[in-house]
């Protein structure tokens, strides 16, 4: 009886397990689509009025938002670099959240390059703290903790198969 017991609190503990490495797997599916599309769209428009080039030599930063008119734009010996490598880095970066490899790293980068934008667009966005249509603070945060999830994740699942190996 106390066996039949053990065995489906460890089948649940099991089934648990495989629900929380799904869900991981596709939160970071869907995060290295998003960067991908991004990189696309960034190297379609690089160039184009309105587009990623335009908006980082001339866009204010806005810092922490709350109407703040923003300082900047960013100097053009940052802007370029900025511009230029922006759109192969997402790119690098979602093919390997899709693939499932280096998560960590490319994890970190993307943490950094969402930390980015929300310098550049405000914490709080531009009006409120309700979204609108401009650039705001909402979808660069929660990107930003589903990004933290799967580089965490992968952190713990490396430290785990390394510390198996060792026994």
């Amino acid at each position: 009886m106390l066996l039949e017991i053990e065995r489906q609190e460890l089948n649940g503990l099991k089934a648990e397990r495989n629900l929380v490495r799904a869900s991981i797997a596709t939160m970071r599916i869907l995060l290295g689509i998003f960067f991908i599309l991004g990189a696309i769209s960034n190297f379609i428009y690089l160039r184009e009025p309105g587009g990623l080039l335009e908006t980082v030599t001339t866009f204010r930063l806005r810092l922490w938002g709350f109407g703040f008119a923003g300082i900047g734009p960013l100097p053009a010996i940052f802007a370029y670099p900025y511009a230029f490598l922006l759109p192969p880095v997402e790119l690098v970066v979602g093919v390997l959240f899709v693939i499932n490899r280096q998560v960590r790293w490319a994890g970190i980068v993307m943490l950094l390059m969402l930390l980015s934008f929300i310098l550049a667009f405000g914490l709080v966005g531009p009006d409120s703290l309700i979204p609108n249509n401009q650039a705001s603070w909402d979808k660069n945060v929660f990107l930003l903790v589903g990004a933290w999830i799967c580089t965490a994740y992968d952190h713990y699942r490396v430290r785990r198969q390394e510390k198996l190996g060792q026994l």
